[in-house]
């Protein structure tokens, strides 16, 4: 039965209403469906998500200042259709979402849970405002009230979680992706991820030190794995697959460690398998080893450059190209040849 019948034969048979900020409002369980329920506004209290029911995001949830919420494995949250539905873990807030491998955690959209067609942007996604010290970037992208913690306390863990169909515009230049990190330190636990059709980037970090292991994304509609801001974290198995622009997307000046990856592009509208896309003032640089990059794109090249390229600070070790196009190129030639030029030195020196 799809959920949108459940609540509203709940609604009918219990005259149930949602209340307060932050409330959730319960409906019974229905012969042949799933008990629901629904999470609006502000949560204020330390709450646990069970896993005996679909919890409904209804419009943007934001876990305040102070309160844990944890999420049993197995347990669905699922965006509510039409609400521009997300979850934001604000500065001071911990999320505990441990799913295992047999009992993963799915962030979806309420299509899916409902058997209709899955597809990008049906909901928002999953946003982590942390406390960590960002040297470049002094508010979140999409809400400009959020400013990062200091310190480098935890914003929980994240463990075999699985975020499908999300990504949506709440305004022009301001997209939420499936999972977004502003200010995260590496006191945050985020391992076996996967990222599944999401409207803008898979992941997308903005300073912060905290570090990834084991992540699948596949069908990103923008960039796959976007850093930005300072992000001085590891990534430690990265699969990308299916991206529509770039594989990994390198702005700001940022220094990150990839280890252990594996990215596949074919798509037309490619900017490169992996990106150096420094903007002025900024030197863009990394940690390589052992990458793999497939591809198949004209569009670009397998690595490509713009503006000021971090020579200094950047090693490559057993990076290696496959597929129809191993090219290097500058994004915008002539301005970015020089650039270009010193990642096929540090390259071809491996």
């Amino acid at each position: 039965m799809k959920l949108s019948n459940i609540l509203l034969s709940s609604a009918v048979i219990a005259a149930l209403t949602l209340t307060g900020c932050g409330s959730d409002s319960s409906t019974p369980p229905v012969a042949g469906g799933t008990p629901t329920d629904a999470l609006t506004g502000t949560i204020s209290a330390n709450k646990t998500l069970t896993a005996d029911k679909t919890w409904l995001l209804d419009g943007q949830v934001k876990v305040a200042d102070g309160v844990t919420l944890t999420i049993e494995p197995g347990t669905t949250v699922a965006g509510k259709t039409g609400t521009d539905a997300w979850l934001m873990v604000l500065p001071g807030a911990k999320i505990m979402a441990e799913g295992t491998a047999a009992k993963p955690i799915l962030f979806t959209s309420q299509e899916a849970v409902d058997d209709e067609a899955e597809a990008a942007s049906q909901w928002g996604g999953l946003t982590i405002i942390g406390n960590s010290d960002n040297d470049q970037t002094t508010t979140y992208e999409v809400d400009d009230t959020t400013e990062a913690g200091t310190g480098n306390a935890s914003s929980g863990s994240l463990k075999y979680v699985t975020i499908n169909n999300s990504g949506i515009a709440v305004e022009e230049n301001k997209e939420i992706n499936g999972l977004s990190l502003f200010g995260v330190s590496a006191s945050t636990t985020v391992e076996n991820i996967t990222i599944n059709r999401s409207g803008d980037d898979g992941i997308e970090i903005w300073g912060g030190s905290v570090n990834f292991k084991d992540i699948k994304i596949d069908g990103a509609k923008d960039d796959s794995f976007d850093t930005d801001s300072g992000w001085t974290g590891t990534v430690d198995g990265l699969t990308i697959t299916n991206s529509t622009k770039a594989g990994i997307e390198m702005s700001g000046t940022t220094v990150g460690t990839y280890k252990n990856v594996n990215i596949t592009i074919d798509s037309p509208a490619s900017e490169g398998g992996i990106y150096f896309k420094a903007g002025d003032g900024e030197t863009i640089g990394g940690k390589f080893e052992n990458v793999v990059i497939n591809y198949n794109s004209t569009a670009k090249g397998a690595m490509a450059v713009t503006g000021t390229f971090d020579n200094t600070n950047t090693t490559m070790t057993n990076v290696t190209f496959t597929g129809s196009n191993t090219a290097i190129v500058a994004k915008t030639s002539p301005d970015d040849d020089a650039a270009a030029a010193e990642v096929k030195a540090i390259f071809d020196g491996q």
